[in-house]
């Protein structure tokens, strides 16, 4: 009798542990899936993901229109173009959306120019969490560059730079737009062109783009030190910050990457500036005065790199414009940023190593 109640009992309990295995299996499956996928896999599929939840939204929630809601093939388009950060579009930002699109298409834009990855990494840190090895993965070519930085310090620095530079951004706008738009009326676009310009998205809420304050100096500087700064790359800022905070203390010096990054984004900045004031000079920009020549000549050069905006109308500007800004969209921003392109390192090894 008691030889058959243990005999009851272990049976009892491999039919429980092959239950337990079975409800176990998905979760499993799911994680072994995961672990078959490279980082770059995964960091991939992720933007498609957020494509696609922006596509759902775009398509399904109420209220984010003014007219008709977007069909299936515009929406996935938007949420492509605000995920990637390209700032082409099928409709007109400023009308066609209500202030829910419009914040929608800045949720997109602010994590496809962060990562998810990214984000995810600050929401765990910020519970007191541990990132997972996968996802730190992430941050191992940055960490090559600067291996004194840990993964999880790099990733909240990334996130505090963001929230600066944006923040900054917005309230230097606010005060250029409030005397001109109204104290009220300034807010949502300061902030919206500030997460624009920083994401290198070009995504606005005028109807021209800048091109109605291509006569306002101040405006085309701070969208410019936004659209640099974020086209510098994370890694670059990290390594500035950390060079400006312990130079006198450890006598540090900046990497081989950031001095490269540094030099070739100088050097694009500065040669096509002067070329573009000389094909515009007496075209589209001949009713501004010398100091609105000068800065959107300078800006041209600039946002061509990814960023989108537009301070003329590119359709008036002359082929000698039009093939520079196709190079310099070509060569993009730096590794790293939320700019795209083939990225300034590259050219910049191409041309040593044509020299």
């Amino acid at each position: 009798m008691k030889g058959g109640k243990a005999k009851l009992g272990a049976t009892d309990r491999v039919r429980d542990r092959r239950e337990m295995r079975r409800r176990d299996l998905p979760a499993r499956s799911a994680s072994s899936f995961r672990a078959k996928l490279a980082p770059a896999e995964l960091f991939v599929g992720s933007f498609l993901l957020l494509i696609l939840l922006g596509t759902l939204s775009l398509a399904l929630i109420p209220g984010l229109y003014r007219g008709e809601p977007l069909n299936w093939t515009d929406a996935a388009f938007t949420s492509t173009s605000a995920v990637c950060v390209t700032g082409l579009i099928v409709v007109d930002t400023a009308t066609y959306f209500t202030w829910y699109g419009q914040a929608l298409i800045l949720l997109l834009i602010q994590m496809g120019g962060l990562g998810m990855m990214v984000l995810a990494g600050v929401v765990i840190s910020a519970l007191g969490g541990r990132t997972s090895m996968r996802s730190e993965s992430f941050a191992s070519d940055s960490r090559s560059i600067l291996p004194q930085v840990g993964t999880r310090k790099l990733i909240r620095d990334i996130f505090l730079f963001t929230m600066i530079f944006e923040l900054a951004g917005a309230v230097l706008l606010y005060a250029i737009w409030a005397p001109r738009m109204g104290w009220r009326e300034a807010i949502w676009p300061s902030v919206f062109h500030s997460v624009s310009a920083f994401c290198n998205a070009g995504f606005s809420t005028n109807t021209l783009s800048l091109i109605e304050f291509q006569d306002s100096p101040l405006t085309i500087a701070v969208i410019s030190g936004l659209i640099i700064c974020g086209g510098l790359g994370f890694v670059v800022i990290e390594d500035l910050y950390l060079y400006v905070r312990y130079k006198r203390s450890t006598r540090r010096r900046l990497s081989l990457h950031s001095k490269l990054v540094l030099g070739t984004s100088l050097l694009l900045i500065l040669l096509p500036w002067p070329m573009f004031a000389t094909f515009e000079w007496n075209d589209t920009l001949k009713e501004l005065p010398v100091s609105g020549k000068l800065s959107n000549s300078f800006f041209l050069g600039v946002t061509a790199r990814t960023a989108g905006f537009n301070s003329i109308d590119y359709a008036k500007a002359s082929d000698d414009s039009n093939f520079l800004t196709i190079i310099l969209m070509m060569i993009g921003g730096s590794p790293g940023s939320t700019a795209g392109g083939m990225k300034t390192t590259t050219f910049a090894i191409l041309g040593l190593l044509a020299w």
